[in-house]
């Protein structure tokens, strides 16, 4: 119908800019549903490539390459937790995929994260790694203060292509599924809170566990 639009003889310039950039942003959601369709296909795959993964060096490196999204959407993304050369923050696993997973996660939280909330706090997501090295326990973590899930729907939210309901933003349902098929595959697992209150401000926080950590270098 836009492209359609685009063509009249008698459009006027702005009916054939918002019909272009309509048409634009129709390609973009279309772009992003394929590649995480193809992230998907990837995750449910069995023969995947292991090798030990710093996952401070890697969650830090999510946060840096999400950065000019908080930015432009005026939300304050940082890191907090372990450092890349602690004790007990490597996994055994696929260093892509596990990239995939956290990125994911982040890139959820930006896009449903008001850059400022209704009482006036501005919009935060905090990516974090916690270590047990004694308990061979791993915990990345994800947080902010949006909307939060209710806890009735936070089941149905890591199924393919669920919206939660009265949720107007724009996505294509499957960053989460992708996030719980990669942590399974690593033998891990995904649980999804309210978050701590900071400020008065809650949202949600999402948590992935990993029950064995593999020793650095080794």
């Amino acid at each position: 119908m836009q492209a359609d639009l685009a063509l009249r003889g008698d459009a006027d310039t702005e009916e054939l800019k918002r019909s272009l950039q309509q048409i634009g942003l129709s390609s973009i959601r279309a772009t992003h549903t394929v590649n995480q369709l193809l992230a998907l296909a990837r995750a449910e795959s069995s023969a995947l490539v292991r090798q030990p993964c710093n996952m401070a060096h890697l969650v830090q490196e999510v946060v840096k390459d999400c950065l000019p999204h908080a930015l432009e959407k005026r939300i304050d993304l940082g890191y907090e937790g372990a450092e890349p050369d602690a004790a007990g923050v490597w996994v055994q696993g696929n260093t892509i995929l596990l990239y995939e997973m956290v990125r994911n996660l982040v890139d959820n939280a930006l896009h449903y994260t008001p850059s400022q909330r209704d009482d006036g706090e501005p919009g935060m997501v905090t990516a974090r790694v916690m270590s047990d090295p004694f308990g061979q326990v791993l915990v990345v973590q994800v947080e902010d203060n949006g909307p939060g899930i209710p806890a009735a729907e936070r089941e149905q939210v890591f199924k393919p292509f669920y919206r939660t309901l009265g949720n107007a933003a724009d996505g294509s349902g499957l960053g989460l599924p992708i996030v719980l098929e990669i942590a399974r595959q690593h033998g891990a697992t995904v649980t999804l809170d309210d978050a701590p209150l900071r400020q008065g401000c809650t949202g949600a926080l999402f948590s992935i566990r990993f029950a064995s950590v593999h020793p650095a270098g080794a």
